[in-house]
């Protein structure tokens, strides 16, 4: 797949049309699932579960997107081992996932949930792994636009189409700090050394979508190492903290393993000079 592309062009949909998906699409992303998915932990054994439209009443009260449950003909409900690591390998996979989904022309939202035993109940799953994540999927309605205008003098108007789902994301210089937490300096010149290998990993990751947009996580380069620091954010809950690292995890190493070997990214508990609410998660050597 070509990821920087993908992610790039990568939305939430929040409509979608209701034709359902045809049988080897699904085939198509559960054979992606158990065979080529790209995998934080590889040892926690998941599953993928694809359901049709008719779920959404039973699932209104057990999940949503900080509204009511976005409708689609059809969702993905990922289950895992309970395992040390599994909410951001969950989040890792489902991404991936949901970027292959956009790969072969579909779109996605992610859905949050708080408890995973509602989710079982509600589609009546029997398994003893625990569910991890859920997103609606389908083929996307076309979006609502708004016209921007940029009123510089007037004469000299620019005009351009926002989409209803365009929210900001933080920038490289947001996220990024080298060799200690908060300092800049350098920081152009640190990622140009590495050429657009670190450019381009870094900007993907600034595009990771994230509970309520809120990316409460940055990342330090210190030498070759890169960290991922998960920072203390009052409205964002467990599950989707865990889920959001994961997600950023996969846009980084997904697009820095299209230029160097693959990224492995290790749970880590390495001691860094952070201030409060500010803890090291994982880290990967470039």
């Amino acid at each position: 797949m070509d990821y920087p592309l993908l992610i790039e062009e990568r939305v939430s949909n929040k409509t979608f049309q209701e034709k359902a998906i045809p049988g080897d699409i699904i085939e198509a992303i559960k054979a992606y699932h158990d065979k080529n998915c790209l995998r934080l932990i590889p040892d926690i054994k998941t599953e993928l579960i694809i359901t049709g439209s008719d779920v959404k009443e039973a699932l209104e009260k057990a999940a949503g997107y900080n509204a009511p449950l976005v409708g689609s003909p059809s969702y993905m409900v990922l289950t895992s081992e309970d395992k040390q690591g599994a909410g951001l390998n969950a989040g890792y996979i489902m991404e991936d996932l949901m970027l292959k989904a956009r790969d072969l022309g579909y779109g996605s939202c992610w859905l949050t949930f708080t408890d995973s035993d509602k989710i079982k109940k509600a589609l009546a799953l029997k398994a003893d792994k625990k569910v991890v994540a859920v997103a609606a999927f389908g083929l996307a309605e076309r979006a609502r636009k708004w016209l921007h205008l940029n009123i510089i003098t007037m004469s000299n108007i620019e005009i351009s189409a926002k989409h209803h789902y365009f929210a900001p994301k933080k920038s490289i210089d947001e996220l990024l700090s080298i060799d200690t937490y908060g300092k800049k300096d350098g920081l152009d010149e640190k990622i140009g050394f590495y050429e657009d290998i670190l450019w381009e990993s870094f900007t993907a990751a600034s595009k990771s979508p994230s509970y309520l947009n809120l990316q409460p996580y940055s990342f330090l380069l210190k030498g070759s190492t890169v960290y991922l620091l998960s920072e203390k954010e009052a409205l964002t809950p467990d599950i989707d903290r865990d889920l959001n690292l994961g997600i950023a995890m996969l846009h980084f190493a997904a697009v820095a393993k299209q230029y160097i070997h693959n990224i492995e990214w290790k749970l880590t508990k390495d001691a860094l000079d952070l201030p409060a609410g500010v803890t090291p998660v994982a880290s990967c050597q470039i």
